[in-house]
């Protein structure tokens, strides 16, 4: 049985606007903690577990309480909800996307998610989008703070979901650098996703395979089979 992997923002979930400013405002709101720094890539992790973590360390010098993250996450999902109350904007699914995993689990895969996303921010932007998600075997930043650990838990709980020691392949599909990296690390053929100009970028980090939605779902089986891990780039 072979594995298919998905980050969720971007890569199945497209409402990065929407949610990036709801998780500042919920900082902020939530905290009382004005002038979030919003260049993601400058973090050492980048979940919105970690992100937190050096904003309040940042702000206050120490990690945020198990409370302060719960009532963060809490205020994240009621602005994302108010925002599609008042305004009918809403994290939409990537095109294709939920009949993609429809799809391949019609085709016997295995899938799986691993996202830097927080569990219950991740059911809500799921919901939204549509996409089949309940049942699946998934990871968030709630289990660990850097991406590679969450795709091994992600790993983790689908082989056991499957019933099984490992899996012939594990492809992972993501759209951002921290993706590129993380596969790279852990030697996982990577499919990247989207037409952002992050994921336009993604060949010039050593992605292989990229497609620009999962509306040709033959073309995204196709560089399922065929990704390979990211190649090394010269400095």
């Amino acid at each position: 049985m072979k594995l298919v992997m998905f980050d969720m923002d971007g890569t199945l979930t497209d409402g990065f606007a929407i949610e990036e400013n709801c998780y500042v405002l919920a900082i902020e709101q939530a905290l009382n903690l004005p002038g979030v720094k919003t260049e993601w890539e400058t973090y050492t992790h980048t979940t919105a577990s970690f992100c937190l973590e050096e904003i309040v360390r940042r702000h206050r010098g120490h990690a945020p309480t198990a409370a302060e993250s719960r009532a963060v996450q809490a205020r994240m999902v009621e602005l994302m909800a108010d925002i599609t109350r008042r305004t009918g904007r809403r994290t939409r699914e990537v095109p294709g996307a939920a009949a993609c995993v429809r799809g391949l689990l019609q085709r016997g895969y295995a899938v799986a998610i691993a996202s830097g996303d927080w569990e219950a921010t991740a059911r809500h932007k799921f919901a939204t989008a549509g996409i089949p998600f309940d049942g699946l075997p998934s990871a968030f930043c709630d289990v660990a703070h850097p991406r590679t650990d969450i795709m091994c838990a992600a790993l983790a709980r689908a082989a056991v979901h499957h019933g099984r020691a490992g899996f012939d392949r594990i492809t992972y599909v993501g759209d951002a650098a921290w993706d590129v990296r993380a596969c790279r690390e852990l030697g996982w053929p990577l499919v990247g996703v989207g037409t952002t100009p992050f994921a336009a970028h993604l060949p010039a980090l050593g992605v292989t395979h990229l497609v620009p939605h999962y509306l040709d779902f033959e073309a995204f089986l196709a560089a399922v089979e065929q990704a390979e891990p990211p190649r090394a780039v010269p400095a």
